[in-house]
């Protein structure tokens, strides 16, 4: 099963600079509580975004055209995979067991999560049973941001299942999934 998690400000801004411009802890708690022990896939960015060290806990899949630029990571972290393969995921839910036991962290029923930047979300959100949506009601002037309209496709329905002062976090279900 793949799910994907995103934050967008009010223009829908998803990153300014290269990383995050908002600080939101409760968003991040619920952001870390959904991927804990679970595999992530990220584009080159966002793994720079993260000062190149992977999540803790969670299985990286880091897609890249040049995946051998990242091989020293490989050395330093055991829990980081680049490849140049979109379609990852693929092998790892056919070989899910082989997954688990060999990264003895992620749950034995892992998920995996899309967690961004734009171009894997238009490649992962027609194949994500959930997602995942963080509503940030300020601008926050980014510079990248999130292309797909959720509201207005007609096999996702929305459930809101956080409302705050500062931001609604929004449940999407794909029906086609």
């Amino acid at each position: 099963m793949i799910e994907s998690i995103v934050a967008y400000d009010i223009n829908k801004g998803i990153a300014k600079n290269g990383s995050l411009p908002w600080k939101i802890p409760d968003d991040m708690k619920f952001f870390k509580n959904k991927t804990i022990k679970n595999v992530v896939i990220m584009g080159r960015n966002t793994f720079e975004s993260l000062n190149f060290s992977p999540l803790k806990d969670r299985l990286n899949i880091v897609i890249t055209k040049t995946p051998e630029k990242f091989f020293v990571y490989c050395e330093e972290y055991d829990n980081v995979i680049f490849t140049d393969n979109i379609n990852i995921h693929l092998d790892i839910i056919r070989n899910s067991n082989e997954y688990a036991n060999r990264y003895y962290f992620l749950n034995k029923h892992f998920k995996i999560f899309c967690i961004g930047g734009e171009q894997l979300y238009k490649h992962f959100i027609p194949f994500s049973e959930f997602i995942w949506v963080t509503r940030i009601k300020s601008n926050y002037n980014c510079d990248t941001f999130f292309s797909r309209d959720l509201d207005n496709c007609e096999f996702l329905h929305s459930e809101k299942i956080v409302s705050a002062d500062d931001y609604d976090t929004i449940k999407y279900t794909n029906d086609l999934v």
